[in-house]
């Protein structure tokens, strides 16, 4: 069985839909930074979630299981972005564990707070997670891809 590094026709489409609700420079800067504290703290939040296991005395818990699927999620329709998000999303993984959990509260909500700001006052759409929920799996993708490019 071959490897196929082509994204799939239903990622380019997703892509596509979200670039074009992020147009406006202002906006994409925020989401630029956001995006990834967002995911920063997601992990360190779920990680405050039992159970925490230790497999291979490498600790297992929510946060590793919500970057599987999302890895999973990207392999099944770009590979190559998948493969950038493994080294991208272990580093987040392993520094949310030495943040404590007020910070990560504080950078969830701040980083949700500057992304309706961008949408309003810059962009002056709704946030495409309101039209769907795909988009909270699409935003990380669209950030990676653009370092592919």
């Amino acid at each position: 069985m071959a490897i196929s590094f082509r994204r799939s026709d239903r990622m380019q489409k997703w892509l596509d839909w979200y670039a074009g609700d992020h147009r406006n420079p202002v906006n994409h800067a925020i989401h630029q930074a956001c995006i990834p504290l967002i995911v920063f703290s997601v992990m360190g939040l779920l990680g405050l979630i039992p159970p925490k296991l230790l497999i291979l005395g490498v600790p297992f818990g929510w946060p590793e299981l919500a970057l599987a699927a999302l890895l999973a999620f990207y392999a099944q329709h770009d590979l190559r972005l998948a493969l950038l998000a493994v080294p991208i999303g272990a580093v987040m993984v392993v520094l949310a564990r030495h943040v404590p959990w007020p910070v990560h509260a504080g950078l969830f909500a701040a980083a949700w707070i500057a992304q309706f700001i961008g949408h309003g006052s810059f962009e002056k759409n709704k946030p495409s997670l309101m039209a769907n929920l795909v988009s909270l799996f699409i935003a990380p993708a669209f950030l990676l891809d653009g370092l592919l490019h």
